[in-house]
C-alpha cells in the first residue's frame, strides 16, 4: 500500500471536493470533508488512502462527483404502523383472501389498483390491509443547470395501511368496512365477498375426497 504525505496532499488537493474525488478514484470510498477541520480532513484522507480506519462521521453514500445542488430530494417512505394489539391473534385466523385488482383509495376512478389482504377470524371479525403498490411521484418543476426541466422533488403515493377491522364480532361494519363490503358484494367488485367471508372448515368439507380418512 502506497504512503502519502499530508503537506503534498494539501498542495495538490486544496479543496474538500478535490480531496473527496481523489480518494473516491483511488480507493472507492465516499467521504464528506465539508465543514470538517482542515487538519483533520487531510489526516483522514491520508488514512483512507493508506487503508487505515476512517471515522464514521466522514463516511457518506454520496458520490463526490455529483453536484448536490442538482440532486432531486426525495421524501422518506413512511414506515407501516405495528399491527394493532386489539386484533385477534393470527393463530385464530380461519380464512385469508388476497384481492389484487381493487380501486385505489387516493384515486378510485382511475386505472390505478391496489392489493388488499382480507382476513377472517374465529370470532367473526374480518379485517383488511392494503399492501400496495407504492409509486414514486414527481412534485413541482424547476430548471437545472443544463436548462432541463426536472422535478423539484419526489414523493410517494403510498396506499399501504396497517391491518384494519372492517366487520366487528357482532356482524356490524365499520364506516370503511361498509363501503368495502358493498363494493365487494356488487357487480363492480366481481361479487368477491363470498370469497372473503368464508370459513376454512366449510371449504375443507366441500373438498373431502376420502370420507373414511
Amino acid at each position: 500500500m502506497a504512503t502519502y504525505d499530508i503537506d503534498a496532499l494539501k498542495t495538490d488537493l486544496p479543496t474538500a471536493k478535490e480531496l473527496a474525488q481523489f480518494i473516491y478514484d483511488k480507493v472507492g470510498l465516499s467521504l464528506d470533508f465539508v465543514g470538517k477541520p482542515k487538519e483533520d480532513q487531510y489526516l483522514v484522507a491520508k488514512n483512507a488512502l493508506e487503508g487505515k480506519k476512517v471515522p464514521s462521521e466522514y463516511m457518506t453514500e454520496l458520490n463526490p462527483y455529483i453536484d448536490r445542488k442538482e440532486t432531486i430530494p426525495m421524501d422518506e417512505l413512511k414506515p407501516l404502523p405495528p399491527r394493532p394489539k386489539d386484533l385477534p391473534d393470527l393463530d385464530s385466523q380461519v380464512h385469508f383472501f388476497g384481492a389484487t385488482n381493487m380501486p385505489h383509495p387516493e384515486d378510485p376512478q382511475s386505472d390505478r389498483k391496489v392489493q388488499i389482504n382480507f382476513r377472517k377470524y374465529e370470532n367473526g371479525i374480518i379485517t383488511f390491509q392494503i399492501m400496495g403498490p407504492v409509486e414514486q411521484q414527481a412534485i413541482g418543476e424547476r430548471l437545472n443547470k443544463f436548462g432541463q426541466r426536472v422535478p423539484e422533488k419526489y414523493t410517494w403515493l403510498d396506499p399501504r395501511t396497517e391491518e384494519i377491522v372492517m366487520r366487528r364480532p357482532d356482524g356490524t361494519y365499520t364506516e370503511k368496512g361498509r363501503g368495502l363490503f358493498q363494493y365487494c358484494s356488487g357487480e363492480k367488485g366481481g361479487g368477491i365477498w363470498g370469497l372473503i367471508d368464508r370459513d376454512l372448515v366449510s371449504i375443507s368439507q366441500k373438498n373431502v375426497v376420502n370420507p373414511w380418512a
